[in-house]
């Protein structure tokens, strides 16, 4: 019976890890919302937006931009810790699948990066919804990424729960 159990682990394993590269890309990249204007490139991420011109960028944070909503920075600024927090369990219950022989552990990690990752879901979700919106620049792949992620590590999150739950612990 562990052998089944086992293939769930790895299976979360696997999607866990996917999950904290796509969530850890999309905390960095200024690229949530991105395009050109002229030979301006501009790209907006969780805390700041970056305007590139042929030989130099430069960004400034979030604050003041837009319409003048004060949730959309907060939840930028909420959303690039919770970002890295929800990477680093993932990552840390992935491997914990990967080596550990006691099932308790990984469930616990699993749980605790399903959570996580529900969170910066929802906290994404609230800064993507919230955009005030800018000319010229459209959905760009770190939103994509972040949010992907997010979803993914929810579910590997439940993976590692079960696959952890159905080994015996050792």
């Amino acid at each position: 019976m562990s052998e089944p159990g086992r293939g769930v682990q790895w299976t979360g394993a696997i999607a866990g890890a996917v999950a904290a590269v796509l969530i850890a890309l999309g905390t960095i990249s200024p690229s949530w919302w991105s395009g050109d204007k002229g030979a301006l490139g501009m790209g907006v991420g969780l805390r700041e937006v970056e305007l590139c011109a042929s030989l130099s960028c430069a960004s400034r944070g979030l604050d003041g931009l837009g319409s003048g909503s004060a949730a959309w920075p907060k939840l930028g600024a909420i959303g690039f810790p919770m970002g890295c927090v929800a990477s680093l369990f993932l990552l840390v219950a992935a491997a914990g699948a990967l080596v550990a022989q006691k099932s308790r552990w990984t469930a616990r990690f699993g749980r605790a990066a399903s959570a996580l990752s529900l969170f910066a879901l929802v906290v994404g979700a609230g800064f993507a919804w919230t955009y005030p919106g800018f000319d010229g620049l459209g959905a760009g792949w770190g939103l994509a990424a972040y949010l992907g992620g997010a979803a993914i590590g929810v579910g590997a999150g439940s993976l590692l729960i079960a696959g952890g739950a159905s080994r015996p612990a050792s």
